[in-house]
């Protein structure tokens, strides 16, 4: 009995082998608020499975605020027994995981950088991306949430095209002082109701940032979807769909999704105001679509038009069509013409006519200046 316990016994040193975990850091970053296992990989071009285990200790998916973690480093597992027993050979196995950085370095500033970093990266730089193959500088930037002038800018070789940007070198993505801007704040799928802007256009919310004013049509961005295939789909230019939502930038970088882009503009918008200096009360607020016009009542109430920048009639050029009696009827006094972005005061103050037609025009192609039509004589006394 005793024997055959002793060589039980012999055996339990194989059953017994343990795990030691070593891990040697060569950078770790402070984390910031709201960041988590993720996040941190993916800034520093890792695999969330290698970021757990370069930080044992971390509690994924979540970090926590102003703690370090490592970002590069080795990794070595060695597998062996922790005791050794008489007649009994141990063994070793060395398992090493390690990050694609080799080194880093502290250059004059102070900041520890990764190596290998894009050729020409400015000197200033305090924070660090990856490049893994096939990203690209609208990618990086969208994730980052940067203007692509300000990743050009701190990462020159990369060039407006971006075919200079190196993959599995650092990226700078952030520099000494920047402030970077604001996220987008996620949207649920329902969409908000929609609200009159100060140009009366019942507006979707929320809108793309910057988003030009006098949108008429608007579109409700897909993730995933670029500035071309809107522009493409729905049969408007590229340029005027970069003109109308500028933040979406040359790159299409800055388009959020969850949000509206505007597809269409009027040609143009309006006030009616009761003073010749387009002061006090706003008598007709108007937007105009085309090229076909729209008659407004005055309402004897209308001494100016105070029209918006914003539209596309050509030259900016607006044509004014005076009439004796509401609804564009009665004697017709005649064309007056104005501009995108001025205040107009009006034919006789606003006293000899009670209603407008408005439209789009130039002066030089009226009936009146290519002498195939008159207008009726201004009458002695006002009509209001």
């Amino acid at each position: 009995m005793q024997r055959h316990l002793l060589l039980g016994l012999a055996g339990l040193p194989a059953l017994l082998s343990a795990q030691r975990v070593s891990v040697t850091c060569s950078f770790a970053t402070v984390a910031a608020n709201g960041e988590t296992c993720d996040s941190m990989a993916a800034t520093w071009g890792l695999d969330t499975a290698t970021f757990q285990s370069l930080n044992p200790k971390a509690k994924c998916p979540e970090v926590i605020g102003g703690e370090q973690y490592c970002v590069v480093g080795t990794v070595t597992t060695v597998t062996g027994e922790p005791t050794t027993a008489p007649a009994t050979t141990s063994t070793q196995t060395t398992t090493t995981t390690t990050t694609e950085v080799t080194s880093t370095t502290v250059p004059g500033n102070g900041i520890t950088t990764p190596v290998p970093v894009q050729p020409n990266l400015v000197s200033n730089c305090n924070k660090f991306y990856f490049v893994n193959k096939g990203d690209n500088c609208a990618d990086i930037t969208a994730r980052y949430n940067l203007d692509l002038s300000d990743f050009l800018e701190w990462n020159p070789k990369a060039g407006n095209s971006c075919s200079g940007l190196w993959a599995n070198a650092y990226a700078c993505v952030s520099v000494i002082g920047y402030v970077p801007k604001p996220k987008p704040k996620p949207t649920s799928t329902s969409t908000k109701p929609p609200t009159a802007t100060g140009n009366g256009i019942p507006t979707p919310l929320p809108t793309q940032p910057g988003m030009t004013d006098g949108c008429n049509k608007f579109y409700l961005v897909k993730p995933g979807e670029t500035c071309a295939d809107i522009a493409s789909r729905n049969g408007v230019s590229l340029s005027d769909f970069l003109q109308w939502n500028p933040h979406a930038g040359n790159a299409c970088s800055g388009l959020w999704a969850n949000a509206y882009a505007c597809l269409g503009m009027v040609a143009f918008s309006l006030k009616s105001r009761f003073r010749v200096d387009c002061t006090g009360d706003a008598h007709n607020v108007v937007n105009i679509a085309g090229d076909q016009g729209q008659c407004i009542n005055t309402d004897c109430s209308v001494g100016s038009l105070e029209i918006a920048a914003a539209g596309v009639c050509p030259d900016g050029e607006v044509q004014i069509s005076y009439w004796e009696q509401p609804g564009c009827q009665g004697k017709w006094f005649g064309y007056g013409y104005a501009k995108r972005g001025e205040c107009r005061g009006l034919w006789t103050n606003g006293w000899k006519f009670k209603a407008m037609h408005l439209r789009c025009a130039k002066s030089q192609d009226d009936c009146v200046n290519k002498g195939s039509c008159a207008y009726d004589p201004e009458p002695a006394q006002g009509v209001c």
